[in-house]
């Protein structure tokens, strides 16, 4: 009897032992799918994220304003420009699209104006800087992709905005160059060079 007792007691001991390796083995094996599933969520996630970005960076890459056109607006300080708007994402609200006209003259002064879009205060129309070609001189919310503009541009400073600094008179007289660069809110931007070779209304900017 006594060996009989201590065989089951022996026997109990070993089940016991298995059943705790049991259930440690069924608690690694949950504690490692967990952690799978997990890190595949993670991943999920990282690569959603990274297409995003990359379609919102692939869009953003592939939006510009194009220079079409340049003319002498007046004999004194006016351009105008036609630009054409190209992008594979939104459209951009026409004030958060900026400018900046400078110019160094013989002194090797600097002279700069900056503005958005809507800014030109000697248009054919009042309070209108910017209106689609072909379409009634408005000026629209926004750009619209593949859609053509004129914009114009008052010569002069920040700090003197009613002169007639790197205009097509000052630039003319001066034997000088200026740039008009324009700024997309995505931090794209693109620069004309301005020659006034020729001083007189509609004559070309080359």
């Amino acid at each position: 009897m006594t060996y009989w007792a201590d065989t089951m007691e022996e026997q109990d001991t070993f089940g016991q032992v298995g059943l705790g390796a049991m259930i440690v083995f069924v608690g690694v094996m949950i504690a490692i799918i967990s952690s799978a599933s997990v890190m595949i969520y993670q991943l999920e996630v990282i690569a959603e994220n990274t297409e995003s970005i990359v379609a919102t960076t692939s869009k953003e890459a592939h939006t510009q304003v194009v220079f079409v056109g340049a003319w002498v607006a007046d004999a004194y300080d006016d351009y105008l420009f036609m630009i054409e708007y190209q992008s594979l994402g939104k459209e951009v609200e026409v004030e958060d699209v900026g400018f900046v006209l400078w110019c160094v003259d013989n002194t090797e002064t600097l002279h700069r104006k900056t503005g958005d879009l809507g800014s030109w205060g000697s248009g054919p129309v009042p309070n209108v800087a910017i209106w689609e070609v072909g379409g009634q001189i408005e000026e629209p919310d926004s750009l619209v992709s593949g859609k053509r503009y004129f914009i114009g541009v008052d010569g002069g400073t920040d700090a003197n905005p009613n002169s007639d600094e790197c205009g097509p008179k000052f630039i003319h007289d001066q034997g000088i160059v200026a740039y008009y660069t324009i700024f997309l809110p995505f931090g794209g931007h693109t620069t004309q060079e301005l020659r006034a070779l020729t001083l007189g209304p509609g004559e070309s900017v080359t």
